[in-house]
């Protein structure tokens, strides 16, 4: 399985990060931290937070752990790693239409749209 996490928003529970990569690396064979929600806070401080939990359980960054901050990124990158018989779980956004920066700014994005859009491109 290829877990692309989104990681835990910004200006929430951070104590549950670590935890949530811990689950992540435990279940998945590779997981893919990524941008969610950073609100106020740095998102490559969340991701590296979550990734964390990962590297606890014996992921090893570019073995098993990737740590990507653009979410289209790392979506097309699990795509690019899946093999037949793989499972994409992309988590974090669900049916959420936006991603919210610097507070209050929304980026209009939409997980099934992108996941659809990157799969139709790489046939």
């Amino acid at each position: 399985m290829i877990h692309v996490l989104g990681s835990a928003g910004g200006g929430r529970d951070s104590a549950r990060r670590e935890v949530l990569g811990r689950m992540a690396g435990a279940k998945a064979d590779v997981v893919i931290v990524t941008n969610e929600d950073p609100y106020d806070e740095d998102p490559a401080k969340i991701i590296d937070e979550v990734s964390a939990g990962a590297v606890a359980v014996g992921k090893r960054e570019g073995a098993g752990l990737f740590k990507i901050l653009d979410r289209k990124q790392a979506i097309a990158r699990a795509f690019a790693l899946a093999k037949e018989g793989d499972l994409v779980v992309i988590t974090g956004k669900g049916c959420e239409q936006a991603i919210v920066v610097g507070g209050r700014k929304k980026i209009k994005w939409d997980d099934r749209v992108v996941a659809r859009e990157l799969l139709k491109n790489l046939n």
